[in-house]
């Protein structure tokens, strides 16, 4: 992704090890029976396939998910439901499907811009990363918006047979990606 302002960044590289993005990859097996990309659901795409190092920096402040990689989609479908909720509510507190940590945003009312901390609850309560960040909602909604197309044009050029999925179908076409095809 490019820049949306200065220290406000989200880059997704696919996980070298990830059979997933290859040429010729085979998706789950159920049974003995193959399953075919169009027939794959909405699991198959936030637990355990097409893994990226995420490297996302908001207002300076680092936020990436380098050392274990996450699913692309789990990740922009996060920032995708944290923008609906601070809509609706001023705050939301997240976390991804396959790890422990919760990712809280908040916006004061009448201000301008979205914060974001890292949490982790441990025996005695809660404590927060170190990282907190800022940018203006505006960059936030941008950067929210690329997340999504992003991940699904990386999805795509991996495994162009997926843009006959009808979940990955709809998704697109709620994010006003170009069409799959």
């Amino acid at each position: 992704m490019d820049e949306v302002e200065p220290e406000t960044l989200l880059v997704f590289r696919p996980a070298a090890r990830d059979p997933s993005w290859r040429p010729g990859w085979d998706p789950i097996i159920v049974g003995e029976q193959p399953v075919r990309l169009e027939d794959l659901g909405q699991s198959a795409f936030i637990w355990r396939n097409f893994r990226v190092q995420a490297e996302f920096r908001l207002g300076g402040a680092d936020f990436s998910e380098s050392g274990v990689p996450v699913c692309v989609l789990d990740f922009a479908l996060m920032l995708q439901a944290a923008r609906a909720i601070l809509r609706e509510d001023g705050a939301a507190a997240l976390e991804l499907s396959d790890r422990v940590g919760e990712w809280v945003f908040d916006r004061q009312e009448g201000d301008d811009r979205v914060r974001l901390r890292r949490r982790y609850r441990l025996r005695d309560g809660y404590r927060y990363r170190a990282a907190d960040g800022s940018c203006p909602l505006e960059a936030f909604d941008g950067l929210v918006d690329r997340s999504l197309t992003d991940a699904l044009s990386l999805i795509f050029s991996a495994q162009p047979a997926l843009r006959r999925n009808p979940y990955l179908r709809r998704l697109a076409a709620e994010s006003g990606h170009p069409d799959p095809g």
